[in-house]
């Protein structure tokens, strides 16, 4: 009895240590996990604010009011057991009451939160409900205390810029990134698709942080990422709000992440708005997904790595024979496993999918210009 006793005693002192650091997040903002989470969908507005300068090199103290980086607008999805996360690159242009057409990223500095959401509820035809602002450092702070995040960096990044801070030297590799090296990973954008493939990225980092924190060491140093993160982050969401929210996440939703589709034109990113309808139908309005993919005459972009030419070659010759138009698509870094993405409503990756045998993701990070994408891994079960 005893040895039960003290037993009990050392597994309370470890969950008291476990938590302590969300101590003072939970005083300042009253919130802890509601266990029944949400009982209806909402929708953020998530951002980052990019930092703002009273000089050269002098950062200035934080308001929350710098150029808008990364733009995200979020379905929180009870029903579904899901999260929708829909990137709108910040070079779309928008016409901003009382100030004209901007991108959107100006939306920030011009009017604050209220004007970001008014400027995406243009562009998306979605208002947000709530809206959630993140300094760059929130980014920093966050993966530190998660001990880093493994990500597949698929080709060099290098770029300085001295005014704002910024050295980003990354080598090609599956990697663990510590704070300033994901900053780097997730700002990096002076190559062909300039924004666009910085949203890709964000897009992988997004999954990759989510198996972090979901693995054994991740929940356990849950409570310090809380911690670190919190004052940097500027939001109106209720306090009633935020514990549903950390009951909803509590369930584990699975994650949707995808790309604004569009593409480049008018000095920025041209809203597709029939894709667009299509995946709000799906995602936010909850609409069920009918019938199967078609697959005939669709066009798949092959994606594979130095060394993978022939199985390449072996997939194109697979893929046509389903009736599948291919455009080869090689990279620098051989894709870590094989799976099918689409950026839409699903049913097409869903099929492809199934016929190969393989996963399949809906996910921003498919190639832009086809309808979908398959990416070799190093054992193709299909071939």
């Amino acid at each position: 009895m005893r040895r039960f006793f003290l037993l009990l005693l050392l597994l309370l002192v470890a969950l008291g240590l476990w938590a302590y650091p969300l101590l003072g997040p939970a005083v300042r903002h009253g919130a802890v996990p509601a266990p029944e989470g949400l009982k209806s969908p909402l929708t953020l507005l998530v951002y980052g604010s990019s930092p703002e300068y009273s000089g050269y090199h002098r950062r200035a103290p934080e308001r929350f009011r710098g150029l808008a980086d990364t733009i995200l607008l979020v379905r929180l999805d009870p029903g579904a057991n899901r999260v929708v996360v829909l990137s709108v690159p910040r070079d779309v242009w928008v016409n901003l009451p009382g100030y004209g057409w901007h991108k959107v990223n100006a939306a920030s500095p011009l009017g604050g939160p209220e004007l970001m959401k008014e400027a995406v509820a243009q562009i998306t035809g979605v208002r947000a409900d709530r809206y959630v602002v993140v300094s760059t450092e929130a980014l920093r702070k966050a993966v530190d205390a998660l001990g880093g995040v493994r990500v597949c960096v698929e080709k060099p990044m290098r770029y300085r810029d001295t005014a704002a801070g910024l050295d980003i030297d990354l080598k090609p590799g599956c990697q663990v990134l510590n704070g300033e090296q994901a900053e780097g990973y997730l700002r990096f954008r002076k190559d062909a698709l300039g924004d666009i493939g910085r949203v890709q990225r964000q897009q992988a980092f997004f999954h990759a942080l989510k198996e972090q924190l979901l693995s054994p060491s991740g929940i356990l140093r849950l409570p310090r990422v809380v911690a670190a993160v919190e004052p940097y982050v500027q939001t109106d969401l209720t306090r009633q709000e935020k514990g549903a929210i950390l009951g909803f996440a509590m369930k584990q939703p699975h994650l949707v992440s995808l790309l604004l589709p569009g593409r480049f034109g008018g000095g920025g990113w041209e809203v597709d708005q029939e894709a667009l309808r299509q995946l709000l139908d799906v995602y936010f309005d909850g609409e069920a997904l009918a019938g199967t993919g078609d697959l005939t005459g669709r066009l798949v972009a092959l994606v594979y790595g130095p060394g993978q030419e022939a199985l390449a070659e072996k997939a194109r010759l697979r893929l046509r024979e389903l009736g599948l138009r291919v455009i080869l698509h090689p990279v620098d870094l051989p894709p870590s496993r094989t799976e099918v993405l689409e950026n839409g409503p699903g049913l097409l990756a869903k099929s492809l999918g199934e016929l190969l045998g393989v996963p399949y993701r809906i996910s921003g990070e498919a190639v832009l210009g086809a309808d979908l994408t398959l990416r070799l891994g190093a054992e193709p079960p299909f071939l």
